[in-house]
């Protein structure tokens, strides 16, 4: 246990990590109200997939770029002034809101001025972290910065649910929930950039004498030659997309199916955040090269069975059960690639790659929102929901358990570690 937690034991990743804490407990319940501003404010499901693309398009756009500067430029400065933008963002959201004039377009346009700013952010932290801690504390760096969305997801969705609630019943206004919540968490960011701004990060070498468009290109030509990158990163693509991107539906099953207000739709985020939270222990006790096949295509697997389970249940309860178990497939998948992108990535890349990491992990997620989104409004939520489950167990069983760089990951994480021992 105390290895687990060693990168604690570092002031400086410490500070980082307490603030990115702080920062996702917000943000976690602005995307959940995010998705129930838009039902309430229009009704119209195929707008939750519209926000996801609107999302979209600026990650892919800007992602890669991002993880370019971040290989370029002090990352700590970087991330700073990100955060000032998402409070000036989250800011004019909330005014609109507690002003009683936020509408479902606002806050779609909102999701896309956050993701833009977004795609600087991710690249570098991820590149950030690292060089925080020492080397022989890099899992344990890795698995707390892993734990984060998924431990927020537990509680943070809850409160921000009790508070809409709250606001909704005193106020009798959806815009005015909204803005509350969006207040919330730009109060969350505000502290995650007092805390960086205390933070020391040791000299890096950074790239020099070239573009940021040939250190761009450089990146990709790096992830073709290392075809085990683009295997992880692909598995992160194609669940994001089937199975990760379900949580767009949960507004319409809490109000159409379970029967449920916002409250109830923050039990169901927290309900699969505990699953996560467990899925992060599972996976962290799945180091060793040989179980890595265990972990990636085990967790794929858990993740779409109980997707099915919840896609066909009437009952709330079942319901959060069946999440639970649903969120611990989908971290023990997402913390899986997550560890073996960063202890396999060379140092000089590893702004860029994880640039790429990011861009999978959030501007892929909004596709699958627009076609989870699409197939509920042509048909049902619960049919979508299956065939997302079908394509991600079809992906698992049929490819990743036979796949050649599976056996090549188990290699190269056996071969990374016995440089570590030595």
């Amino acid at each position: 246990m105390a290895g687990r937690f060693s990168a604690l034991r570092y002031r400086d990743f410490r500070l980082f990590w307490v603030g990115f804490v702080i920062a996702v407990s917000g943000q976690q319940m602005q995307w959940m109200i995010e998705g129930w501003l838009i039902y309430q404010l229009s009704g119209n499901p195929w707008l939750l997939g519209v926000h996801g693309i609107a999302q979209m398009v600026p990650s892919t756009a800007l992602t890669l770029y991002g993880g370019a500067l971040a290989d370029r430029f002090d990352q700590r400065k970087l991330l700073i002034t990100v955060q000032f933008l998402f409070i000036m963002a989250l800011g004019t959201l909330s005014g609109l809101g507690i002003a009683g004039m936020l509408t479902a377009w606002h806050v779609i346009v909102g999701g896309f001025v956050l993701s833009a700013i977004g795609s600087f952010e991710g690249p570098a932290r991820q590149a950030m972290f690292p060089h925080l801690v020492a080397r022989e504390s890099m899992p344990s760096a890795v698995g707390l910065n892993a734990m984060i969305h998924p431990a927020t997801r537990v509680g943070s969705p809850v409160v921000g649910g009790l508070i809409s609630r709250f606001v909704l019943d005193a106020s009798d206004s959806a815009s005015v929930a909204g803005g509350v919540v969006f207040a919330v968490t730009a109060a969350a960011v505000a502290v995650y950039a007092a805390l960086l701004w205390r933070v020391h990060l040791p000299a890096v070498v950074r790239a020099r004498g070239r573009s940021v468009l040939a250190d761009m290109a450089a990146a990709v030509g790096y992830i073709r030659r290392e075809k085990v990158f683009m295997f992880l990163i692909g598995t992160a693509y194609w669940n994001m997309a089937f199975g990760v991107s379900l949580a767009v539906l949960f507004p319409i099953f809490a109000e159409d199916i379970l029967g449920v207000g916002p409250d109830g739709l923050g039990y169901m985020w927290g309900a699969m955040g505990v699953g996560s939270v467990a899925g992060v222990f599972i996976a962290s006790s799945l180091t060793s090269p040989n179980q890595q096949r265990t972990l990636l295509v085990g967790g794929a697997v858990t993740m779409g069975v109980f997707m099915v389970a919840f896609g066909l249940s009437q009952w709330y309860e079942v319901s959060l059960v069946l999440l639970f178990a649903y969120g611990m497939g989908a971290s023990m998948l997402n913390v899986g690639v997550q560890t073996n992108l960063q202890m396999l990535v060379a140092n000089e890349f590893r702004g860029r790659v994880m640039g790429i990491w990011s861009m999978v992990h959030t501007s892929v997620r909004p596709m699958g929102e627009l076609q989870f989104a699409g197939v509920a409004a042509v048909a049902t939520a619960p049919i979508a929901a299956t065939a997302g489950a079908v394509a991600v167990l079809a992906f698992a069983l049929g490819y990743g358990w036979r796949s050649t760089q599976m056996i090549r990951l188990q290699d190269l994480r056996a071969g990374a570690q016995a440089r570590e021992e030595g």
